[in-house]
């Protein structure tokens, strides 16, 4: 049974689970590429009703970064140690 706070109406994950058929791996999974919106509150995570709205008509726009690959970096390069701790810090 989904939370009702207001006129809010929250699902769980579990809930979900059982409704779509999905497991909860894959709704993380759907959550971290941004495809559907949820927020975690406690130990758990709750989608709202118009989150669940926005997937099934498609409006979510996935989570995406542009990464540039360090394949082909050498110490022989000439790129500096800065540069280095710099990529670094944005591949963590």
């Amino acid at each position: 049974m989904p939370v009702q706070l207001g006129e809010l109406k929250l699902y769980s994950l579990q809930e979900l689970t059982k409704a779509l058929g999905l497991t909860t791996h894959t709704l993380r999974a759907y959550i971290r590429q941004g495809k559907l919106r949820a927020r975690k509150a406690g130990t758990r995570w709750f989608v709202s009703e118009d989150s669940l709205r926005e997937y099934f008509n498609g409006k979510q726009e996935p989570k995406t970064k542009k990464l540039t690959s360090l394949q082909g970096i050498t110490t022989g390069s000439k790129v500096t140690d800065k540069d280095l701790r710099e990529a670094k810090k944005i591949w963590k």
